[in-house]
Order: C-alpha cells, then sequence, then structure tokens
C-alpha cells in the first residue's frame, strides 16, 4: 500500500436532486418523506387522525466495530477542520481491509463523506463513528435524531461510490472508516482484492482559517506577567498540546498565540502525532535543566511531534504539513531542522505567501543539534525577525 498521503484541497459542490420528484411517492433530495405523502410515511392511509395505529421508532444503526481485527489501518487524518480534502489510497499489501481516517466537523457544518472506487471489482462501504465508539453511520443507517443528523445518501451496495452528509449541533471528534460491503458481511475478516483502489473525499461546508488569523487559548491570563513574559496555560480542550513545566512555558503573547493556533489545526490533521509536546520556551537552567543561546527574548519554542519533527523518519509529509501551519500564521520567522528534504518545499511555500524577511535570510534551515525537534522563532514586538 502507498501509504504517502496526498492532501489537496479541490473544488466540491453538493449534489441535489438526489431521489425521487416531488409528490411522486419518493423522498426528495434532503431525504425526508414529501410533503404530499404524509400517509404513506406514517401509516394514516385515510387523511385523518387515527390514534389506533402508533408511529414506528427508526431503525437504528447496527453497532459497528471496523477495527476489531488488526486489519485496520489508522490512516492520517481527513483534512482541516474546514474546507476540502481528498486521499487517494488502496489496498495492495492485503494487509489491511479497513482503513481508519479521524475527522473534525465544527458545529453546524455540514461534513459531504464520498468514497469511491478507483480500481478493482468491490463494493465500497463507508461506515462513521463518534470518538467514544458510538456507530453514527452503519453503511446504510444513521442515528435517529438532529445532533448529529445523518442523511445517508448512497450505501454503495451494488455499486461503486458511498456517500453520507453529517452535520453536528455540537463539535464533533469522528472516524471514518473506508472498507468494502464483503468486509462488512464477513464481520471485518475478509480481505479486499489487493488491486482495489479508492478515492476518500470530505467536504466540510465552511471556510479555511484565513493565513494571519490567530487563535489564543481560552483560558490565557493577561495578569500572570513575568518580566514581561506570559505563560502558555494548560491545553484547553485537553489534548492540543503539553507543556513541559510552567517555569519552561513563557513567552511573548504572539508566541503564546502562534502555539495555540498551530496546536489547533495540527490536532485534527495528524491525530497520531498529537498532542504537540511543547518544550523550552524561556530559558530557567535551574528549572528545565538547559542551557540555550537563544530562548531570551520570548519569542522562541522547542516543538516536538513524533515524526513531523524528526529528520530519521522516512515520510516527509508530516513535517511539511506542521511547518507550513507554522508559515501560515504570518508572523513566524523561522524553523531550525535538519531535514534539507522539508526544508526546500516548505522554504518555498515561504517564499510564495509572504514577502518578510525571515530569521537569518532563510525561513527553514540547519542548525546542530536540531534533528528531532523544531525550535520555531516569531516576531519581535516590533515586528522584526533579526
Amino acid at each position: 500500500m502507498a501509504h504517502s498521503r496526498s492532501l489537496a484541497v479541490f473544488a466540491v459542490s453538493l449534489l441535489a436532486g438526489c431521489g425521487g420528484t416531488e409528490g411522486d411517492g419518493g423522498p426528495d433530495s434532503t431525504g425526508t418523506p414529501d410533503a404530499g405523502n404524509e400517509d404513506a410515511a406514517w401509516g394514516n392511509q385515510d387523511g385523518g387522525t387515527d390514534a389506533s395505529v402508533d408511529a414506528v421508532p427508526p431503525t437504528p444503526p447496527t453497532p459497528r466495530d471496523p477495527c476489531t481485527t488488526d486489519a485496520c489501518w489508522s490512516a492520517p487524518a481527513l483534512g482541516g477542520v474546514c474546507g476540502a480534502s481528498i486521499s487517494d489510497e488502496d489496498f495492495s499489501t492485503g494487509n489491511y481491509n479497513v482503513h481508519d481516517y479521524a475527522l473534525t466537523v465544527p458545529a453546524g457544518v455540514t461534513a459531504d463523506l464520498e468514497l469511491a472506487v478507483t480500481g478493482g471489482s468491490w463494493n465500497p462501504a463507508l461506515i462513521v463513528l463518534a470518538s467514544d465508539g458510538t456507530t453514527l453511520y452503519d453503511g446504510e443507517i444513521g442515528v435517529a435524531g438532529d445532533d448529529p443528523t445523518v442523511t445517508p445518501m448512497s450505501s454503495g451496495k451494488g455499486d461503486t461510490t458511498a456517500r453520507v452528509l453529517v452535520t453536528p449541533k455540537a463539535d464533533l471528534s469522528a472516524n471514518v472508516f473506508a472498507t468494502g460491503w464483503s468486509v462488512v458481511d464477513g464481520g471485518f475478516t475478509s480481505s479486499l482484492p489487493t488491486d482495489a483502489t479508492y478515492t476518500l473525499s470530505a467536504l466540510l461546508d465552511c471556510a479555511p482559517p484565513t493565513p494571519g488569523t490567530l487563535l489564543s487559548p481560552p483560558n490565557f491570563d493577561p495578569n500572570d506577567v513575568q518580566n514581561g513574559f506570559y505563560q502558555l496555560p494548560p491545553s484547553e480542550p485537553p489534548g492540543l498540546y503539553t507543556l513541559k513545566g510552567a517555569a519552561c512555558s513563557w513567552g511573548t503573547k504572539l508566541l503564546i498565540d502562534v502555539i495555540y493556533t498551530v496546536a489547533t489545526q495540527w490536532k485534527p490533521l495528524y491525530p497520531a502525532y498529537s498532542p504537540l509536546s511543547i518544550r523550552d520556551m524561556n530559558e530557567n537552567t535551574a528549572a528545565c535543566g538547559t542551557n540555550h543561546q537563544t530562548h531570551d527574548d520570548g519569542t522562541h519554542v522547542d516543538v516536538v511531534a513524533g515524526c513531523a519533527t524528526q529528520v530519521s523518519c522516512t515520510n516527509d509529509e508530516p513535517a511539511i504539513a506542521l511547518a507550513k501551519l507554522f508559515v501560515d500564521t504570518g508572523v513566524a520567522c523561522g524553523i531550525l531542522n535538519n531535514d534539507t528534504g522539508v526544508q526546500a518545499v516548505v522554504n518555498a511555500y515561504f517564499a510564495s505567501k509572504w514577502t518578510y524577511a525571515p530569521w537569518n535570510g532563510q525561513f527553514m534551515r540547519s542548525v546542530s543539534g536540531h534533528d528531532s525537534h523544531f525550535h520555531v522563532r516569531v516576531k519581535k514586538p516590533d515586528g522584526s525577525c533579526n
């Protein structure tokens, strides 16, 4: 299987006109019984009130456990919080029969999920579970109620496309599983053909964060100041980042906002490499056990994120994605990390977005001792990097 992921933003329009024509006895494009067919929908055949006919409760989805065996692959997350993403994958190794994608859907936003066969002979099945394991969509039936609202569009049975819409009232952390109906019907123990390939797309109908827009921790205390620097508070919500220690977590308000903004956008992109480990921000030799040549003006931070910050990892995509998030803030001066392949992509990306002079003339560069973490610097209070 080609485990490298290509997450590219693409233009997608919501499909309209699915199902029957209004008044024909079939569902309209939203899957709601037509206004002219209430009697058939609710069992009232004479147009009046019939107290003897009880409403039939909706059929709940069948509980699914797609990762019940070791044949479930944890794939990179589906895109960011808003916008569109697409993943092209395959089952070529024969080791996996289910691919598990993390997905975050903001409150009130519709996630349009589509699994389309691009190679091989198989019927796609799309399953959605909440992060606590609750089955929201079993491939055919969605949960009843309106939080989240699940609108089945195509099951994929006897077809090459499976599609479902999910709209939560509150922020939703979910897992989207790409597999085939032969696997589902076989209790997730059977295999898919090794020539099976697919495209999994996710369109979240909201605008992606605008580059240069910063977020601030909701629990930030502007009165918690020492030597002119502010303290980065514990992660809120939990799971965005961890702290080395309170004594090592002081910096400018700009640095704190950059860390929080990047951590918030990083978690849905690569949950396997979350939370970000925030190491030294300020230099405190006694409390933090370090002696930096920098970290003395509140604009520096060391960040660890597994393979996303390790030069030894063979897949550069996580490191590139993380570095680009810092670039997108519009106030990052540079990153020290010794992966030259990552540097080439990130430096070109920086040059395409901003015109200000980066730290020491190059946004991402090598310095001895930076093989396993990102050393990030943001702009000084006067707006300069040098």
